[in-house]
């Protein structure tokens, strides 16, 4: 019992130790972001074109299969887009970030949190880019602003809280195990594609079940909903705030237990 306490009292003081250190994190994540775009003329707006090109390319053509106007489809398309790159990419990055800063972790002893925070700041900005391309055919479309897009922060910190938590048992479980991380992405391609992003729920039964029980759909729909101006929906809410609060409860007793062998598996 003793020693399960001293488990967790190290992780707490690794996520406050990473917590303090924005400005480490924070400046590891720029500089990642400067070395991805390193030399690049429009450097970290390619972000922003790439989903622009994306969208372009892809909106005409499947608002017209789906029978749905260019306008609705393609800011559905969109916002979808850039919140599952939003999770994934942290999910996956987190994974993997263990291994790719093990001199970070050797040399300078840095908290484990410091580094899963660089992740999520360097998806953050990324994302800040991508909802630029947004606001730009919010305002080619005349998209009205309403009063639901203040919800948008409040999902975006429930997305990321969630999404943390996902990368957290990813990062304890990827090290250990290096084929999960390959295994993770291929099944959130197939996950994907089970996801209204390419694709818009209607009222069909068996598509209305697979959408109520996929979590990324309620994830993407707390943060596309508001900005789209629907209507509240109190089921996406509540269910986001019971998988945050699960993956956390699942996620920070695994790392707290297996903290003190990270090092041994790099």
């Amino acid at each position: 019992m003793r020693q399960d306490t001293s488990y967790f009292s190290s992780a707490i003081d690794d996520l406050c130790l990473g917590v303090k250190n924005h400005s480490l994190w924070m400046t590891l994540g720029w500089n990642d972001i400067r070395t991805r775009y390193h030399r690049s003329k429009l450097g970290a707006f390619w972000a922003s074109l790439s989903i622009l090109i994306f969208i372009s390319a892809l909106g005409p053509i499947y608002s017209s299969l789906l029978g749905v106007g260019v306008r609705e489809y393609t800011l559905h398309l969109m916002l979808g887009m850039i919140v599952w790159n939003y999770i994934s990419s942290i999910t996956l990055e987190c994974g993997r970030e263990y291994v790719s800063a093990a001199n970070y972790l050797v040399s300078f002893q840095i908290s484990y949190f410091t580094l899963l925070l660089r992740v999520v700041w360097r998806n953050l900005v990324v994302l800040c880019y991508q909802m630029s391309m947004f606001l730009l055919f919010a305002l080619i479309f005349q998209h009205p602003i309403s009063l639901n897009w203040l919800l948008a922060p409040l999902a975006l910190l429930l997305i990321t809280l969630t999404a943390l938590a996902l990368g957290l048992a990813m990062s304890v479980i990827a090290t250990r195990y290096r084929d999960m991380s390959e295994l993770i992405n291929n099944l959130l391609r197939l996950v994907f594609f089970a996801t209204p992003i390419m694709w818009m729920p209607n009222d069909n039964e068996q598509i209305q079940l697979i959408t109520d029980l996929n979590p990324f759909f309620h994830l993407i729909e707390i943060f596309r909903g508001p900005l789209l101006n629907s209507s509240l929906n109190t089921l996406n809410w509540t269910i986001v705030a019971t998988l945050m609060m699960a993956s956390w409860l699942l996620a920070f007793p695994l790392f707290a237990k297996l903290r003190s062998r990270i090092a041994f598996w790099l």
